[in-house]
């Protein structure tokens, strides 16, 4: 059953469906975050009623309404203009949830797509596979296409040869839609992935070495594995990524390559016990770096994850 509320900011009349309660997205009108109500169960809509865009837990003694006589707005001759006010909010609120929701189900999938490798060579995949020259030649994420079902494509490529070499780049316009995050309008159009490894001598991936998740010190679920980013202009076969000497750590900020993304406050990132967190872009530096390392025993409280 559609939710019918109000933006606490600019009292913008919005329908929603009620599978959405709870979460929050961005206002079409005003732009501000705001969260859609939970309403139990056993409580009914009175007509013309519409809730504030306030979250209501189980237990809650009572709704915030405002009321609106619908049928003196019908009576006006604004029948179309209230559908419009209800239609475009709840459009826009639905598809930054929905985003946001794919965008973890990317990377979501890409944690198991590692947890395969692994489990079939022993360790994870590197960064990168260097050439004869020693240069970066392969990514870490042409390694994953057979454990993500892409296997045609997989078969496709030729290692034998530079990822940029003409026949590879005829693979460049067909990348996976599971490294494009749906927020980002351009990722999958240009052949930009969304989503890199840290690459460092402290990190999950030291380059053209291998390692092992056992081998991490630090607490798993607190160790960045694959983070999100906004595209830089590289191939998703290029075998580039964030490297922790250019990195300033700052979420959606910063003057060269770091995490961030389409999404309203932070950013996604999948951490090396498979599960996804949704970093705010006000942590500081300090405890971002500090979850990239696998064993520098910093301590990252809990309070800063956000499912």
């Amino acid at each position: 059953m559609p939710i019918p509320f109000a933006c606490p900011y600019c009292q913008e009349q919005t329908l929603v469906e009620d599978e959405f309660a709870g979460q929050s997205g961005l206002c079409a009108k005003c732009g501000k975050s705001i969260t859609v109500p939970y309403i139990p169960p056993d409580e009914q809509f009175a007509e013309n009623e519409i809730v504030t865009g306030i979250v209501h837990r189980p237990g809650a003694s009572a709704k915030t309404v405002i009321l609106v006589s619908i049928g003196a707005v019908l009576a006006a001759g604004a029948a179309i203009g209230l559908v419009v006010a209800f239609l475009f909010p709840a459009l826009g609120i639905a598809r930054n949830l929905a985003h946001s929701h794919n965008c973890d189900q990317n990377l979501t999938r890409i944690g198991l797509a590692l947890q395969a490798y692994e489990s079939e060579h022993g360790t994870l995949p590197p960064a990168f596979i260097p050439g004869p020259d020693g240069k970066p030649m392969h990514s870490w994420r042409v390694l994953l296409l057979p454990y993500l079902d892409e296997h045609g494509l997989y078969g496709n490529y030729d290692f034998s040869q530079p990822w940029d070499s003409a026949h590879n780049q005829q693979l460049a316009t067909r990348m996976p839609r599971v490294f494009a995050c749906p927020a980002d309008p351009d990722s999958l159009s240009l052949g930009e992935s969304n989503y890199m490894v840290v690459v460092g001598p402290a990190t999950m991936f030291p380059g053209s070495t291998a390692r092992t998740t056992g081998s991490i010190g630090d607490d798993t679920a607190s160790t960045i594995s694959v983070v999100e980013v906004p595209i830089f202009g590289h191939s998703w076969l290029a075998p580039e990524d964030l490297t922790v000497e250019k990195m300033q750590f700052a979420i959606n900020g910063g003057f060269g390559k770091e995490i961030g993304s389409y999404h309203e406050g932070g950013a996604h990132v999948l951490m090396a016990d498979g599960d996804v967190r949704f970093l705010s872009d006000a942590l500081p530096p300090d405890f971002i770096e500090g979850m990239t390392t696998v064993s520098g025993g910093e301590l990252i409280p809990w309070d800063i994850l956000r499912d």
